[in-house]
């Protein structure tokens, strides 16, 4: 299980809402496998994999280049915009713990 009790949130079964500049709402969604997406305005999805710490950042990428960068030590969240090579910081709406649950598969 990737969980640790230094962050706030489960990695494998998080929805993240943020509000960052010029982007508003960006939703990230941390599911299990270290499977990751992000989503933003109307029609702006990307997927991700994974996530990498280093000292007290947790990093998550997505397919574009994008990062959510969450400071354990501030408790702060940020993302950097790959196409626009900038750093923003973000304010925190929501986290929720999902719950996946596993489904039974029958063979016929």
């Amino acid at each position: 299980m990737l969980t640790s009790p230094s962050f706030a949130f489960s990695l494998e079964n998080s929805v993240i809402n943020l509000r960052c500049p010029q982007r508003g709402q960006i939703e990230v969604i941390l599911h299990r496998y270290e499977h990751t997406q992000e989503s933003w305005g109307k029609d702006n999805f990307e997927t991700g994999g994974g996530h990498l710490r280093k000292g007290s950042l947790l990093i998550v990428e997505f397919a574009n280049l994008d990062k959510m960068i969450y400071d354990q030590s501030t408790s702060q969240f940020f993302f950097h915009y790959a196409e626009q090579r900038k750093l923003v910081q973000c304010q925190l709406l929501s986290i929720t713990n999902t719950y996946p649950v596993n489904t039974p598969y029958y063979r016929e």
